[in-house]
């Protein structure tokens, strides 16, 4: 009898925590869509035209892979061959991005589509996003959260306190920890 208690316990104890995990994460409600930054009447293109990215740079935002390597001998002769980006800001983050010193508000995204060289048509490979949460969620880069979404804009790989996104933006204090090469500010 005790047994079964027991077993019945634990399953319950487990049913309970895995869907509490579940809760958590749907009480968020945030899901990433690549095919909504058409819609401009929630999406800012920043840059008009895609920013081409050093060679350096281009790795940093992700692991390398094999398919990162086909062009190796030609990247490394022409920096023009580079990943190319195009960046969007939501409604919420707008006006902070285009100031000098900026101060997203809290529900800011911005989104990175990291585009292949082009001669592979500028397919996206890659999409990186900046989610400003709530204060206290992560101070040390201005409680911001990360996440890497692949190609096909939809299949999350990676979010949260990102330590790779975490180690590189933590240095741009100055600009609300956001890089903002690909514009022109006064």
């Amino acid at each position: 009898m005790n047994r079964i208690f027991c077993v019945t316990l634990v399953t319950i104890l487990l049913s309970a925590l895995f869907l509490l995990r579940i809760q958590n994460a749907a009480a968020d409600g945030f899901n990433f869509d690549a095919a909504e930054l058409s819609d401009k009447k929630i999406w800012t293109q920043v840059n008009a035209q895609p920013y081409h990215m050093s060679t350096e740079l281009d790795g940093l935002c992700r692991i390398p892979m094999a398919q990162d390597y086909k062009y190796e001998a030609e990247r490394s002769g022409n920096p023009h061959i580079a990943a190319s980006i195009i960046v969007y800001v939501n409604n919420i983050g707008k006006q902070a991005m285009f100031e000098k010193r900026p101060r997203f508000p809290e529900g800011s995204i911005i989104v990175k589509q990291k585009l292949a060289p082009y001669f592979e048509h500028n397919q996206p490979v890659l999409y990186t996003v900046m989610r400003k949460r709530e204060a206290g969620y992560n101070p040390a880069v201005g409680d911001w959260e990360f996440l890497v979404v692949g190609g096909d804009g939809k299949q999350l790989q990676a979010s949260g306190r990102l330590e790779n996104c975490q180690a590189c933006h933590v240095g741009k204090k100055d600009s609300d920890f956001v890089f903002r090469p690909y514009m022109k500010l006064e």
